[in-house]
């Protein structure tokens, strides 16, 4: 999937600066998922419902009901593998964990995204 290169990226508050990240765009009316280090390992899309319910999952470390990836813990890395695609992105644990901070934090909602779109 080709996506727009304008899209404005962000990080969790809790990543450190230059380190490697769950990169997380909002845009029309979807919301994109990426390592910020391995762009070329591929993007993740997930429509604002989907989203919303993978945020839950993130939050409550519980579920794969969001029906676009599934999250596994295999040895020190998180995986999130698309459910509809090739694309199985892996984030070490001090990534994961400083995303779950910032969606524990409300960081990632992007409720006036979804409103305006």
């Amino acid at each position: 999937m080709i996506i727009d290169d304008r899209l404005d990226w962000r990080t969790s508050s809790y990543s450190g600066a230059g380190e490697n990240c769950v990169e997380v765009a909002p845009g029309n009316g979807a919301v994109h998922l990426r390592h910020s280090k391995r762009p070329a390992d591929g993007t993740i899309t997930f429509d604002s419902a989907a989203w919303s319910r993978f945020v839950c999952e993130v939050r409550d470390v519980a579920g794969d009901a969001n029906g676009v990836v599934a999250v596994e813990i295999s040895g020190d890395a998180t995986l999130v593998r698309s459910l509809s695609g090739p694309e199985l992105l892996s984030f070490d644990d001090g990534e994961w964990s400083a995303f779950r901070a910032g969606v524990r934090d409300g960081e990632f909602d992007f409720v006036d995204e979804f409103a305006s779109s």
